[in-house]
């Protein structure tokens, strides 16, 4: 048996809609005999509210919530001051631990976290793997949209302060080769684990009935709505598509985010056939895949994602997926295994253009669609996949 412990200030937890490997992580391990804690924040990002203290009589482990103020916009003064008072606690709450544990598994993000928690193992010689969500400083410009040169300019520091904290790990685990390409050369031991899908959990979704019109055409979305997303192309595409008399599409978005307002403004005007369904429990939103037609993996032109949450899940469900992503890991794995169709974020036309070419051709569909439920069974199922991570906690 080991003590592990996890540090996820972005985790998600039981009642609180979407997938973060973290919860699944430990719930994992203490099944197989380990002493699990996870440390995560007392603020739910995606939903801009605090958490409940009885969540700690929903899971297996031990949860320890750290405060910090929260905020509503996701870019404001407010996010920063409530960030830097929850790095300042995890910091305080890991220096003055008294049950010390035998690895540490730490998310980056949060930077000060990821290299407060990295010199604190090295001092306590404590094995220190750190699992990469996200590329802070690269990802910044998805908001900025500065020419790469200058922006690199002004993020230097940062980018050396990134590089430090890589360095610092005995293991690194990333979320996709792009992320993992980043940071790699300063860690001789590192792997790609894709976020994947839990395809037992999304298979007993349960058999109730949508009521779904057969003559309807779902195109559907999961996830954030906010500056990452091109949703605005996908909504004034739907309208076109309508006015050409394709009256049998219907997009669903689900999920919620701070450009929903403004999402929901643009489809009232257009009179798109879109609904905005919310937050889905993880058994809704896979009964909403499974009835749905093709998926949208919908992002803009800057946006630094790569193996996303949703792209695991829209495998899961056997769907065809129109991408607008730029990242080459996507494409190449959309295009090489005949998942779907890559098109240029931004452009309508070309949207509307990949949308008529598999409403006219069904067999198509079908083939990316039964390739996407292939590649979801080989590459993405935790079950599996996450074998890597748990052998390397406990060998650690």
């Amino acid at each position: 048996m080991k003590k592990v412990l996890i540090i996820a200030p972005y985790t998600l937890l039981p009642g609180e809609t979407g997938f973060n490997r973290f919860h699944y992580l430990a719930t994992e391990l203490v099944y197989r005999g380990h002493d699990v804690t996870l440390l995560t924040s007392n603020f739910i990002h995606p939903y801009k509210k605090f958490r409940n203290k009885l969540l700690e009589n929903q899971v297996k482990y031990k949860l320890v919530l750290i405060s910090e103020k929260g905020y509503k916009q996701n870019f404001s003064l407010l996010r920063i001051i409530s960030h830097m008072q929850l790095e300042r606690n995890i910091k305080e709450f890991v220096e003055n631990m008294t049950n010390i544990p035998d690895v540490i598994y730490c998310a980056y993000p949060l930077m000060n976290t990821a290299f407060n928690v990295g010199r604190y193992s090295k001092k306590n010689k404590i094995p220190y793997i750190l699992d990469i969500q996200d590329i802070w400083p690269d990802s910044f410009n998805v908001v900025f949209n500065l020419p790469n040169k200058v922006f690199s300019f002004l993020v230097f520091p940062f980018t050396l302060f990134a590089n430090k904290i890589y360095s610092m790990a005995d293991h690194l685990i990333a979320v996709s080769n792009t992320y993992l390409s980043r940071a790699q050369k300063f860690s001789k031991n590192s792997c790609v684990v894709f976020i994947g899908a839990d395809l037992e959990a999304f298979d007993k979704k349960g058999n109730q009935s949508l009521n779904k019109n057969p003559n309807e055409i779902w195109l559907t979305y999961i996830g954030t709505l906010s500056y990452s997303y091109d949703l605005i192309t996908v909504i004034r595409a739907s309208v076109t598509l309508k006015n050409k008399g394709y009256s049998e599409i219907k997009v669903k978005i689900l999920g919620e985010g701070p450009d929903k307002e403004l999402l929901k403004k643009e489809a009232l005007e257009l009179g798109a056939p879109v609904e905005f369904l919310g937050y889905q429990d993880y058994k809704d939103m896979a009964r909403y895949l499974c009835e749905s037609d093709i998926a949208l993996n919908s992002l803009s032109k800057n946006s630094q994602g790569s193996i996303t949450n949703k792209l695991g899940d829209y495998l899961a469900a056997g769907l065809p997926i129109l991408n607008s992503g730029t990242n080459k890991e996507v494409i190449n794995l959309i295009k090489d295994y005949h998942l779907g169709l890559n098109y240029n974020s931004g452009d309508k036309e070309m949207l509307v253009s990949k949308i008529e070419y598999l409403l006219n051709h069904r067999d198509k569909m079908v083939y990316f669609g039964l390739n996407s439920r292939q590649i979801a069974e080989k590459k993405f199922d935790r079950k599996n996949t996450y074998k890597k991570i748990f052998q390397l906690i406990e060998e650690s």
